[in-house]
């Protein structure tokens, strides 16, 4: 079975995470189809909008990184700049065309920041996101961190990373964080109707704009000193012994014992 599956009508691109059997972890395998897939709706020149989603009726939409190709011995970042998710999100941003999620299940770890990375998000009443770096005492990477931040209320955004607790589509969407939420048997409908709308304006604009709009967003710079102090904490955790203890607690399916080296 395809990892993920394909399909154009209308104008829309349908892009469908299709490995329920690992809950669609974000592996490097999985995350190359779906880039390949992006590349693949950016030279059709049919398609106008694109909607990200998982097979129907699943519960999980995804269950983020595959912690299996996590390091679990630490000593090497495992969130470098060219981390699959990485990848993934900067062709989403740089899609000339719009990227619509649609979401309903539960939303797990990096796979939040998948969904916040596409230009819209529609999610059932009964979608929730957890955001989970701290649990497994995995350092999340500074790009990933501002993509949160730029995202939702900066108070929404601690409070997720912080508890890694999920969090329902309608906080969610109060904290700027979800465009729409339905109940599920609306979903795709309402989801499609969103993309006819943006499929039915000029292309060459919305093109345009989702340029100028990303531009603006990432024009604020970061001080290198900054980045570099930040790049030294982050190293501080990786070489713990709580970042072995949190894979590897994941690994056997059991709570952490964090004690803070």
């Amino acid at each position: 079975m395809p990892l993920v599956l394909v399909s154009v009508a209308n104008g829309i691109g349908t892009i469908t995470l299709n490995n329920p059997k690992k809950r669609n972890a974000l592996s490097t395998e999985l995350i190359g189809d779906l880039t390949q897939a992006l590349e693949k709706m950016a030279l059709d020149t049919s398609v106008r909008v694109v909607v990200l989603r998982a097979v129907e009726g699943e519960k999980v939409w995804s269950a983020g990184h595959d912690v299996h190709e996590l390091p679990q011995s630490g000593g090497r970042d495992p969130l470098s700049y060219t981390d699959p998710l990485r990848a993934v999100v900067r062709a989403i941003h740089g899609h000339s065309q719009p990227v619509v999620a649609m979401v309903d299940g539960s939303v797990w770890g990096g796979a939040c920041e998948l969904v916040i990375s596409c230009d819209l998000v529609v999610a059932s009443q009964e979608a929730t996101f957890a955001i989970t770096p701290a649990k497994l005492g995995v350092p999340y990477n500074l790009s990933g961190v501002l993509n949160f931040v730029r995202a939702a209320s900066l108070l929404f955004i601690k409070e997720a990373l912080f508890t890694g607790q999920p969090i329902t589509a309608e906080r969610a969407t109060l904290a700027g964080f979800v465009n729409h939420v339905v109940p599920s048997k609306d979903l795709e409908q309402v989801t499609y109707r969103l993309a006819t709308q943006i499929a039915d304006n000029s292309p060459l604009v919305i093109s345009v704009l989702k340029e100028q709009l990303r531009v603006i967003s990432e024009a604020a710079p970061l001080n290198p000193e900054g980045f570099e102090r930040v790049q030294a904490l982050r190293r501080a955790v990786y070489d713990s012994t709580d970042y072995k203890e949190g894979i590897r607690a994941f690994l056997e399916k059991r709570t952490p014992k964090f004690v803070g080296r």
